[in-house]
Formats: structure tokens, C-alpha cells, sequence
């Protein structure tokens, strides 16, 4: 989709990062680091934060014993998401994956940030409702994103057409 005017833009944060400034002050801030390297990278955005008067400076942990631990446990999330079971299939299916350990807190409140199998989802109703909820959530961000696009038209009806308990 291309803009067609040079209007500016009202930014706005879906989840504010920590220490975040304006949305729109970072967005500017970054638009200047294309303008000057011809590229975005996340590398070069590090660059500019590390300047202590840098807007986004506050967004990151520049204690490198803390920022380490930190990148561990991410580390440590993307192992638990990339593990994948396959369900046996039934007769007419094909055989199918899906993520092996979920993280109750993305669906319901109040739960800290351990993971559960997703036999433990599938026993419990009560989660397995509220995962398929989450799931839906995240298939209608999706489709936000590509609503505008006439090739995935088909895509963002099939989306609607899902309905969770």
C-alpha cells in the first residue's frame, strides 16, 4: 500500500517499551537513521541509543552483566516457543504441529510467566478456551495488517469468519 501524500503521521505505541519517549519522537528519530544510512536496522538503532542524549537512550539496559542475564532468559523463551509436538492424526488428516509449551500469562490474568504443556491446555477447558481466544487475538492483528491488501482478501474473510467460545 503506498501512502499518497507527504501528510505527517500520528504515531502512536501498541505497547509503550520502557522509558519509551513520544511515539512520534521515535519514529522521527529513525526515519532520520534511513535518511542518513539508507537503511533501518535494529544494529543502527543501537548506535543512536547509545548516545547518552538519545530519546531512546532509556530504552535499553546498557549494563552489559544485566543485559546479558536479560538476553539469556530471551534466548531461554525462544527455545520454549520453537519446540514443536505433532498431533497424531486421524484417519482423513494430515499429521499436524503445534507449539509444545504455552505461556498461561499471554492467557490469563494473574498467571506468572511459567509455561504449561499444551496437554495441560488441552485437559483444562477453562485454558484451552482462553488460548484459542489469544490465538484469535493474534489472527486479527494480523489481519489489520493485511486488510489492505486485495491479495489477501480471502485471507482476512476466512479470519472473520472464526468464532472462539
Amino acid at each position: 500500500m503506498k501512502r499518497k501524500s507527504k501528510k505527517k503521521l500520528n504515531c502512536k505505541w501498541r505497547r509503550i517499551p520502557k522509558n519509551a519517549p513520544d511515539a512520534n519522537v521515535a519514529y522521527d528519530i529513525i526515519g532520520q537513521i534511513k535518511k542518513e544510512k539508507g537503511i533501518i536496522t535494529p544494529e543502527l538503532l543501537v548506535i543512536e541509543a547509545e548516545k547518552r542524549k538519545s530519546p531512546l537512550h532509556n530504552c535499553f539496559e546498557w549494563d552489559d552483566t544485566k543485559a546479558a542475564k536479560k538476553y539469556r532468559i530471551v534466548q531461554a523463551r525462544e527455545i520454549l516457543t520453537l519446540i514443536v509436538v505433532e498431533i497424531e492424526p486421524d484417519e482423513d488428516e494430515n499429521p499436524r504441529t503445534v507449539r509444545a509449551f504455552i505461556a498461561p500469562g499471554g492467557i490469563e490474568k494473574n498467571v506468572d510467566s511459567s509455561y504449561v504443556t499444551i496437554g495441560q491446555i488441552a485437559d483444562d477447558k477453562d485454558m484451552e478456551t482462553a488460548y484459542l481466544r489469544q490465538l484469535k487475538r493474534e489472527l486479527d492483528s494480523v489481519k489489520n495488517r493485511i486488510k489492505g491488501y486485495k491479495i489477501f482478501e480471502a485471507v482476512v474473510k476466512a479470519i472473520d469468519a472464526i468464532v472462539v467460545p
